[in-house]
Parts: C-alpha cells; sequence; structure tokens
C-alpha cells in the first residue's frame, strides 16, 4: 500500500472515531451525519493551510446555514437551494472563505430537502450547524496534530541533495584532473530541475500557509532563488568544461581546478580561496592551444557560480535554529 495512502486513511479514520465518540458522548447532537458530514470536508489529503482552510469551511458553514435559514421563509425544495447557492457563493467569495462553499452548498441541501419545513426553525439551524462545525473542527484537528507533513525537513533533505550530487560530481572532476579516471558526463539538466521544482512547490505552500513567518526566517525562498542560480550556471560551466576539452593531468595552480577546489570548499562551508585571474587564463590559453574566449567563457561561468554558492553557505551560517 502506498504510505501517503495510508497516511490519510488513518488520518480520515481517527477524525471519523472521534467525531462520532464526541457525538454520541454529548446529548445536544441529535443526527451524527452533520458531525461526519463536517469531518469529511474538513480531513484533506493535501493538509497545506491547515488552519485558514478549516476556519473558512467553519465559518462557510454558519453562514451557509443562515443564508438557507433566510431562503427557506420564501423558497423551499431545489428552487431555494438554487436561490441560496445564488446568495451563498458571492458572500463567501467576498468573506474569503470560498473553502466553506462545500460545507455549506451540503448544509443547503440537507435543510431544504427535509421532509417537513415546519422543523427548520432557528433551533434546528443553529443546532445543525453547530453540529457540522464539531466535525469540521475534528478534522482540522486530525490535520494539525496527526501525521502532519514536515515540509522544512523535505526542504533541507532536497538542499541536502543537491549539496551531495554536485559534490560528488566535483569528486569525479577530481579524477579527471589529476589523470586518474576520464572526465565525467555533465549532470542532465533535468536532475535539478525535478529537485528545484519540487523545492518550489514546498516553498509557495509554506509561504502561504501559517509557518510564512519561519520560512522566511530560514531564508528559504533566498535559498531556492540561489540553487535556481547554481544549477542553471553549473550546466552550463559543464558545457564549457566538455567543449574546452582541456588536457589533464592538471597542477593544484591551474585555473580550472582552482575554480572546482573553490566550489568544493563552498559547498562544505569553508572559504574558496584566491579566484585564478584573466592573467591565468590567457597564459593558459597559449600552451594549450585552446580559444581564449572560450575559456574566458568559462571563467566566467564560476564567478556567479561560486558567488551564489558563497551566498548560500553565508545564508545556512546565519539562519536560526527551527
Amino acid at each position: 500500500m502506498n504510505a501517503l495512502l495510508l497516511r490519510n486513511s488513518l488520518k480520515m479514520a481517527t477524525a471519523i472515531f472521534v467525531t462520532t465518540a464526541l457525538a454520541e458522548h454529548f446529548t445536544g447532537i441529535q443526527y451524527v451525519f452533520y458531525s461526519l458530514t463536517g469531518a469529511l470536508f474538513a480531513v484533506d489529503d493535501n493538509d497545506d493551510q491547515t488552519w485558514k482552510a478549516g476556519a473558512s469551511r467553519i465559518l462557510g458553514t454558519v453562514v451557509g446555514g443562515l443564508i438557507t435559514f433566510w431562503v427557506h421563509t420564501i423558497a423551499s425544495g431545489w428552487g431555494g437551494v438554487l436561490l441560496s447557492l445564488l446568495f451563498m457563493i458571492p458572500v463567501l467569495r467576498i468573506l474569503g472563505w470560498s473553502s466553506g462553499l462545500g460545507t455549506a452548498a451540503t448544509i443547503c441541501l440537507m435543510f431544504l430537502m427535509i421532509p417537513s419545513h415546519t422543523a427548520l426553525n432557528w433551533d434546528y439551524v443553529f443546532n445543525r450547524t453547530i453540529d457540522t462545525a464539531l466535525g469540521c473542527a475534528v478534522g482540522i484537528g486530525t490535520n494539525v496534530l496527526f501525521w502532519p507533513k514536515n515540509r522544512p525537513a523535505e526542504l533541507q533533505a532536497i538542499e541536502a541533495s543537491l549539496q551531495a550530487r554536485l559534490l560528488n560530481q566535483i569528486q569525479a572532476y577530481r579524477g579527471w584532473m589529476t589523470d586518474q579516471k576520464p572526465r565525467p558526463e555533465p549532470l542532465a539538466p533535468a536532475q535539478f530541475s525535478v529537485s528545484l521544482q519540487r523545492m518550489q512547490q514546498l516553498v509557495t505552500m509554506e509561504q502561504t500557509g501559517p509557518a510564512a513567518h519561519q520560512l522566511n526566517r530560514q531564508r528559504w525562498p533566498q535559498r531556492l532563488m540561489l540553487w535556481q542560480q547554481v544549477g542553471l550556471h553549473w550546466v552550463q560551466w559543464e558545457r564549457l568544461v566538455a567543449a574546452s576539452d582541456l588536457p589533464t593531468p592538471m597542477d593544484v595552480n591551474h585555473p580550472l581546478r582552482r575554480g572546482l577546489e573553490g566550489m568544493a570548499n563552498l559547498l562544505v562551508g569553508q572559504r574558496a580561496g584566491a579566484p585564478a585571474t584573466s592573467s591565468d587564463w590567457n597564459a593558459l590559453a597559449q600552451p594549450s592551444g585552446r580559444p581564449l574566449l572560450l575559456l574566458l567563457a568559462l571563467a566566467e561561468e564560476l564567478k556567479p557560480l561560486q558567488s551564489n554558492l558563497r551566498s548560500l553557505a553565508q545564508g545556512r551560517r546565519r539562519t536560526p535554529c527551527p
């Protein structure tokens, strides 16, 4: 069984069990299915924005009950349902409670399709709205307390995997530069894009949720942009390395090797050391017989790579503990 499916099934079962137990415990709740309906709507497979969405569902339920109670005095049946929705949808959107439309519409259907409209008095509307709100509250509590998604930890894991991928590739280049191994194949752009896309999704989700302040304290929006730049320049740098086809072995003062070692140091939080100058690359072009413009382009790609990696290292050092 899929782990996510199992997690969501357990969460739903927990919410249903707790809601049923509370509904049976409180004698004021006459219709358990109202509470169960609220729990079903509140327990979401995707628990993003749990508090905001859950509060909107509870408030939307209250608004739906009030509008339906008012509409039933002038219309009934499906005509009353249609009239209630015509009022309900714009009101919920104006109030910013659009995620509560599902429970509000369900309440409208259950209220207006009961056998006797004389039973739809203020006490009935108030009590059934409270019943539904109880289920919504249990669903919200289940989302928050049981098996919550830890997106900061996933962001940390993605960043660690990106670092490890670059360090492994740098190690492979070290073997090539010392003439111990053949030049490694460049990393495919997809190896960056998949991780960066997931990181973008997580950052977007957290920015719109209640933990946005923690996300900003840990500088994840800035770190995401830096990693996007690192991925872009790394792919271009490897293409230029392949096109230059520089001879090996390379000594420790070789401009390309110095640049590579600088990136490796920055990835592990150390100083990069002095970068190679234009004169170093000029001196390399003559004996190697490689075009100077190609080597200078290679040097130019090293600058943003080291700059972004340096900013990432500084950001990690300054990031407060969660």
